[in-house]
C-alpha cells in the first residue's frame, strides 16, 4: 500500500519530460553514426525514400540527416531544398530544440556552400538562440561556424576571438579535441599581430592536442607556427626547423604551403644560400595572392643575401614593417577591448551557471523534504487506522466471548429440551464466528498504538480478510433455526410473505432478531461501521417491508399474529 501511494505521488508530482515521439531505428542508426563515420550513415541515409518512412517527422529528420552527411563528407551543397523542409518542421515543433538546433547549423553551413556568407551568419547565430544551455556540442560548433566567418568574411577578429575562446569553453567540458585543436589554432592565428605570447601559447596547445589525438592535423598549426617565429619572434632557426619539419613530414597533411616560404626565408637569414635555393626550387605554384606574395618574398630575400638586389629588398622589408605596424596599431586596442569585453561575458555566464546550478539544488532538496514529509504522513495515518482496527478487533473478540459464555450460562440454566436446541443453535453459529475471527487474526497480549513497520504489511493483508469475511451456509442456517424457535417461525414468516427482501436484508434481520450486536452484525455483514447496521436496521422496516413500525414493534405483531392476520385479508377475494 505503501510502494503504490509513493508511486501515485510521484506520478502527480514529477512532471513528465522528453520527447515522446519514437523516431525510425534506421535514422537514430544513421545519427549514431554521423561524427565518424559520415560515409556510412550517408549510404543508410540515401537508401532510404520518403515512402519508407511512416511520420512527417522522420522525413523530417531524414533530410537533416542527408544534409549533415553530405556536409561532413565533402559533399558540396547543390540546393537548400531538403535542409529548408528539416528547418520548417522543427519550426513548427519548437520542443525538438536539439534538431530545431542542427536545421539552423546546417542551413547556415549550406548557405556558406553556396555563396552566401551573410545568410550562414544569421543562420548560426539563430542556432545560439535555440539551444539548450547544456546543449554544448552544438553551442560550441555553431560559435565556432561564427568565429570563422566573423575572421574570414568580415575581418572582426575581436567578435571571432570572443567566439572561439566562448567555443573552447563548450569543447573543453565535452572533452571533444577534434574542435579543440581547430578552435585553439584558429585562435592562435588570430592573435598573432597583438598577443604574440597567446599566440604561440594557442598554436602550441593544438599541436600537442593534434599530436596526441590527430597526427595528421599537427603540420597546419606547426606551419602557423613557424611563420609566427619568423615574422614576430625573429627566431629564424626556430622557423626553418618547424618548417623543414613539415616538409620532409606532413606536407601532403598540411592544409597551406607558406612552410616552403618560411624555410626559404629562414634559410636565406641565417645564410645557407644554397638551401635557401633549394626549397624554393620545391615550391608548388601559387594558388593564391598569399602563395605569389611569399613567393616574392623568398626571392627578395635570397636576393639580399646574395649581395644583390639590396634596393628591392629594403623596400619590400620597409612596407611589410609599416604595413605591420598600422595593422598592429588599428587592431591592439580593438583586440584589448575584446578580450576585457571576453571576460566580462565568461564571468557573468559562469555566474549564472553557479546560481542556476544553486537554485537546481535547493529545489531538489525542498521537494526531497515535502516528499519524505508526505511520506511520513501517509505511514502515520496507516498506522493509526491499523491500530484502530486491532482495537476493535480485540473488542469484538472480547465480546463475542462474553456472548458465548452467557449462552453457556443459559444452556446449563435452562431443562426445556426444546430451549436448550435453540441456545445451541446460536451458541454453535456464534463458536464458527469467534473461530473465524481468532484464525484470520493473531493474538497480541497487547494493542500497539503505533504498528511496527515490520508487521504493517501483514496487518493490512489480515484487515483485508476480515473486512471480506465468507461465512459458511451452515452459520446461517443455525442463526435462522434459532430465530424460528425463539420467535415462532418468524424468519420463515419474513421470507415466505416478504419477497421483496433481497438475501442480505434477510440474513440482517436473523442477525437482529437473534440479539446479535451490531459491532458482530458488522463483521457478519462485510459492513464498514457499525453505525450503517442501525440505519439498514430503521430501514429495513419501514422501506423494505412497508410497514410503518420500528423493529421491535414489527416483531410484537408478529407474536400477536395480527401481521398474519393482516396477510389473510390481503388474500380474500372482494365480492
Amino acid at each position: 500500500m505503501v510502494f503504490i501511494w509513493t508511486m501515485l505521488v510521484l506520478g502527480a508530482v514529477v512532471p513528465s519530460c522528453g520527447n515522446t515521439h519514437r523516431y525510425d531505428s534506421r535514422l537514430m542508426a544513421a545519427d549514431s553514426l554521423i561524427h565518424d563515420h559520415a560515409d556510412s550513415a550517408l549510404a543508410i541515409l540515401e537508401a532510404l525514400s520518403p515512402s519508407d518512412l511512416a511520420t512527417e517527422g522522420d522525413r523530417a529528420y531524414h533530410d537533416l540527416l542527408l544534409t549533415q552527411a553530405r556536409y561532413k563528407a565533402y559533399i558540396p551543397a547543390t540546393s537548400d531544398s531538403d535542409i529548408n523542409h528539416a528547418l520548417g518542421y522543427y519550426r513548427a515543433h519548437p520542443k525538438e530544440k536539439e534538431k530545431l538546433t542542427r536545421a539552423n547549423i546546417y542551413k547556415g553551413a549550406v548557405m556558406e556552400e553556396l555563396g552566401h556568407p551573410d545568410s550562414a551568419l544569421l543562420y548560426f547565430k539563430t542556432a545560439e538562440t535555440t539551444a539548450d544551455p547544456d546543449d554544448y556540442y552544438n553551442l560550441g560548433y555553431s560559435k565556432m561556424r561564427i568565429a570563422s566567418l566573423y575572421k574570414n568574411e568580415h575581418s572582426q577578429d575581436s567578435a571571432a576571438i570572443i567566439r572561439l575562446k566562448e567555443a573552447i569553453y563548450y569543447f573543453e567540458a565535452l572533452k571533444d579535441t577534434n574542435y579543440l585543436i581547430s578552435c585553439y589554432g584558429d585562435l592562435g592565428a588570430i592573435c598573432g599581430l597583438t598577443y604574440p605570447d597567446s599566440t604561440e601559447q594557442y598554436l602550441v596547445r593544438a599541436i600537442q592536442l593534434a599530436q596526441q589525438y590527430k597526427p595528421s592535423k599537427q603540420y597546419t598549426y606547426i606551419s602557423k607556427l613557424a611563420g609566427f617565429y619568423y615574422f614576430h619572434k625573429n627566431d629564424y632557426l626556430s622557423a626553418k626547423e618547424l618548417a623543414m619539419y613539415v616538409l620532409r613530414n606532413g606536407k601532403e597533411f598540411c592544409k597551406e604551403s607558406q612552410f616552403y616560404t618560411y624555410a626559404a626565408l629562414a634559410y636565406a637569414k641565417l645564410g645557407r644560400i644554397d638551401s635557401a635555393k633549394q626549397v624554393f626550387q620545391m615550391m608548388p605554384p601559387p594558388v593564391d595572392p598569399v602563395d605569389s606574395m611569399g613567393r616574392y618574398d623568398a626571392m627578395t630575400e635570397i636576393a639580399q643575401a646574395e649581395k644583390s638586389g639590396i634596393n628591392d629588398t629594403f623596400t619590400t622589408e620597409q612596407s611589410y614593417e609599416i604595413a605591420t605596424q598600422i595593422l598592429k596599431s588599428s587592431k591592439e586596442t580593438e583586440l584589448g577591448k575584446a578580450e576585457v569585453e571576453f571576460n566580462l561575458i565568461q564571468e557573468s555566464k559562469d555566474n549564472v551557471i553557479t546560481h542556476k546550478k544553486n537554485k537546481n539544488l535547493m529545489n531538489s532538496l525542498i521537494f526531497v523534504f515535502l516528499l519524505l514529509l508526505l511520506l511520513l504522513w501517509i505511514v502515520y495515518r496507516l498506522q493509526h487506522s491499523l491500530a484502530n482496527y486491532r482495537k476493535e478487533i480485540t473488542s469484538t473478540k472480547q465480546e463475542l466471548t462474553s456472548q458465548l459464555e452467557m449462552l453457556k450460562q443459559q444452556l446449563n440454566e435452562k431443562n426445556d429440551v426444546n430451549i436448550s436446541q435453540l441456545v445451541g443453535y446460536r451458541m454453535s453459529a456464534l463458536n464458527e464466528l469467534f473461530q473465524s475471527i481468532r484464525v484470520k487474526t493473531r493474538d497480541e497480549s497487547k494493542v500497539k498504538h503505533i504498528v511496527p513497520l515490520s508487521s504493517l504489511f501483514k496487518t493490512m493483508n489480515e484487515r483485508h480478510e476480515i473486512l471480506n469475511l465468507k461465512l459458511s451456509d451452515s452459520f446461517w442456517e443455525r442463526i435462522k433455526l434459532s430465530v424460528d424457535g425463539e420467535f415462532n417461525g418468524i424468519a420463515t414468516f419474513v421470507e415466505k410473505n416478504y419477497p421483496q427482501l433481497s438475501d442480505s436484508d434477510l440474513k440482517l434481520f436473523n442477525l437482529l432478531c437473534a440479539n446479535i450486536s451490531p459491532q458482530i452484525i458488522k463483521l457478519c455483514m462485510n459492513y464498514t461501521s457499525a453505525v450503517t447496521v442501525s440505519n439498514y436496521k430503521n430501514r429495513l422496516i419501514k422501506k423494505k417491508i412497508g410497514i410503518d413500525a420500528k423493529f421491535e414493534e414489527f416483531i410484537q405483531m408478529y407474536m400477536e399474529n395480527r401481521l398474519q392476520e393482516s396477510i389473510k385479508s390481503s388474500h380474500k377475494i372482494p365480492c
